[in-house]
C-alpha cells in the first residue's frame, strides 16, 4: 500500500500510541492493585485483575488476526480500540470487585485486537527495508512503558485516585481512532468468502484456555496445573490436526508448515518469557542481597529498559547489514553470555555491576525480541499477513506466561531447599541460559536459503 509521506507518518504516530498504551496498561495496574483491593474490600483481587486481562487478550489475538484477514485490519483494529476504551472506560467507573473483573475482561479482548493489528499495519505499510526500522521503533514502547509506568502509577495515585489509572488512556484511545479514521484507507477490497465456523472458534478458545488454566495453576498447584497443561497442549494439537483439513482454518496454516517459521516463533516464545523473567528477578536480587530499596532495585531495571529501547530501533539497520540467521545467532549468543555471568555471580557483587549487566542483556534481549519477530513476520503473505501477526503476538503472550511460571516455580523450590535467595536466583538464570543455548541450536538448523 502506498501512502503519502503525511499519510505513514501519521500512521506511525498511531500504532505507536496504540502499542504505547497497551504496554503501559500491562504494567501501571501493579502501582495500584493495593489501593483497588482496599477501597473494593477484596483482598483476593490481585492475581484476578491481571490474569483476567492475560486470558481474554490472548483468547481474543488469533481471532482478532483471522477476522482482520476476512474484515480489513482497519475495521478490526478500530473494532479493538473501541473494546479497549469501553473496557478501560468501565474500569475506571468499577463499583464493585466483579464488575472490574468484567471490565478488565473487556478490556483484555480489546488489548487482543489491538496487538496483533499494529504488527500487521507495519508488515503492509513498509517493506522490508524500513519495516526492521519501524518495528524497532514501535517495540521501543515497551521499553519506555516499563520505564515511565511505576513512576506514572506512583504520580496518579498520590495526587488522584485509582480510577484514573485508567481514564488516563481514554484521550490517547481517541486520539488512535482519529488518526486511524483520517489517515488509513486500505486498497484491498474484502470479497465474501467462506467464513469459519463456531465451532473452530470455541475449540481454539477452549484449548487455549485450558493451556492458560494449567500455566497459572502450576505455581500453587503443580500437579494439577501440570495435568491441565498437557491436557490443554493435546487439545491444542489436536485443534491444529483438524485446522490441516479444514477449507477455511482460523489459524495460518501455510504459514506454519514452514519449518523456519516454526523455529523463529519457538523464539520469540522463549526470548520473550527469559525477557519477563530478568525483570521480576533482578529487582528482587537488589532487594534480598545487597539490602537495597524497593526502588533502587526497580531502578536497577532502568538501563534494561534504555538499551532494549536502543537494541530494538537499532535491529532494523542490523538486519540490513547482516542475514536475519548470523545476526539472531550473535544477538542470542550475547545473551546467553549475559545470563550465564548471572548464573554464577557472588551475592556480593555490587549494584554498578548489575546496572552494567542490565545494560547489556537489555541491548540483546531487545534485538533479539524485535529481530525474531520481524524475521517471522516475513514469511506471511498478503493475505494472511493479520492471521500470522496474530498469531506471533499469541506465541509472545504465551511464552511470557508460561516462563515466568516456571522460572518462579524454579525459584521457590531453590528457596526451600538451600534457604537462601541467591540460590533461586542462579537456577533461574541458568535455566534462562539453558534455554538460550537451545535457541542457539534452534536457530542453527535454520534452512540457508530461508534464513
Amino acid at each position: 500500500m502506498e501512502l503519502n509521506q503525511t499519510k505513514t507518518k501519521w500512521m506511525i504516530v498511531a500504532i505507536y500510541i496504540a502499542t504505547l498504551i497497551t504496554a503501559i496498561e500491562a504494567t501501571i495496574v501493579v502501582t495500584a492493585t493495593r489501593a483497588i483491593t482496599n477501597d473494593l474490600g477484596n483482598p483476593n483481587l490481585t492475581a484476578l485483575i491481571f490474569s483476567t486481562y492475560l486470558f481474554s487478550s490472548a483468547l481474543a489475538t488469533p481471532i482478532f488476526g483471522r477476522m482482520a484477514d476476512n474484515y480489513g485490519k482497519k475495521r478490526i483494529f478500530q473494532t479493538g480500540l473501541l473494546l479497549f476504551l469501553l473496557g478501560t472506560t468501565l474500569c475506571g467507573f468499577a463499583p464493585s470487585s466483579w464488575f472490574l473483573l468484567t471490565a478488565r475482561v473487556i478490556q483484555g479482548i480489546g488489548a487482543g485486537g489491538i496487538m496483533p493489528m499494529t504488527f500487521a499495519l507495519i508488515g503492509e505499510l513498509f517493506d522490508l527495508s524500513t519495516r526492521g526500522k519501524v518495528m524497532g521503533l514501535n517495540n521501543s514502547a515497551w521499553g519506555i512503558a516499563s520505564l515511565i509506568a511505576p513512576l506514572l502509577g506512583g504520580v496518579i495515585l498520590s495526587q488522584l485516585s485509582w480510577h484514573w489509572i485508567f481514564f488516563i488512556n481514554i484521550p490517547f484511545i481517541l486520539i488512535v481512532l482519529t488518526l486511524v479514521q483520517l489517515f488509513y484507507q486500505e486498497e484491498k477490497i474484502y470479497a465474501p468468502s467462506p467464513q469459519n465456523s463456531l465451532v473452530q472458534y470455541s475449540a481454539l478458545i477452549v484449548s487455549l484456555l485450558i493451556t492458560l488454566s494449567g500455566i497459572q495453576l502450576m505455581a500453587s498447584q503443580i500437579f494439577i496445573g501440570s495435568a491441565l497443561l498437557i491436557l490443554g497442549l493435546l487439545t491444542l494439537f489436536l485443534f491444529y490436526r483438524q485446522e490441516t483439513k479444514t477449507t477455511v482454518p482460523i489459524v495460518p496454516i501455510q504459514t506454519i508448515q514452514i519449518s523456519n517459521f516454526r523455529l523463529l516463533t519457538i523464539c520469540v516464545f522463549l526470548i520473550n518469557g527469559a525477557l519477563i523473567g530478568f525483570q521480576v528477578y533482578l529487582p528482587l536480587w537488589v532487594q534480598t542481597e545487597l539490602h537495597l530499596s524497593a526502588t533502587l532495585g526497580g531502578l536497577a531495571l532502568l538501563p534494561s529498559s534504555i538499551f532494549f529501547i536502543l537494541g530494538s530501533y537499532y535491529s532494523g539497520k542490523l538486519l540490513l547489514r547482516y542475514k536475519q540467521k548470523k545476526l539472531l545467532q550473535l544477538v542470542l549468543a550475547g545473551a546467553l553470555a549475559g545470563f550465564l555471568i548471572l548464573s554464577f555471580l557472588p551475592n556480593s557483587t555490587g549494584y554498578s555491576a548489575l546496572l552494567l549487566l542490565s545494560s547489556f542483556l537489555g541491548f540483546f534481549i531487545g534485538t533479539g525480541v524485535t529481530v525474531s519477530v520481524i524475521s517471522a513476520q516475513a514469511y506471511a503473505t498478503q493475505e494472511n499477513l493479520s492471521s500470522v501477526s496474530g498469531f506471533i503476538t499469541l506465541c509472545r503472550t504465551l511464552g511470557q506466561s508460561f516462563l515466568v511460571t516456571i522460572l518462579g516455580v524454579i525459584n521457590q523450590r531453590s528457596f526451600l531447599a538451600q534457604n537462601q535467595h541467591i540460590a533461586g536466583y542462579h537456577h533461574v538464570y541458568l535455566t534462562v541460559s539453558i534455554i538460550f543455548i537451545f535457541l542457539l541450536l534452534v536457530v542453527s538448523r535454520a534452512s540457508r536459503s530461508e534464513g
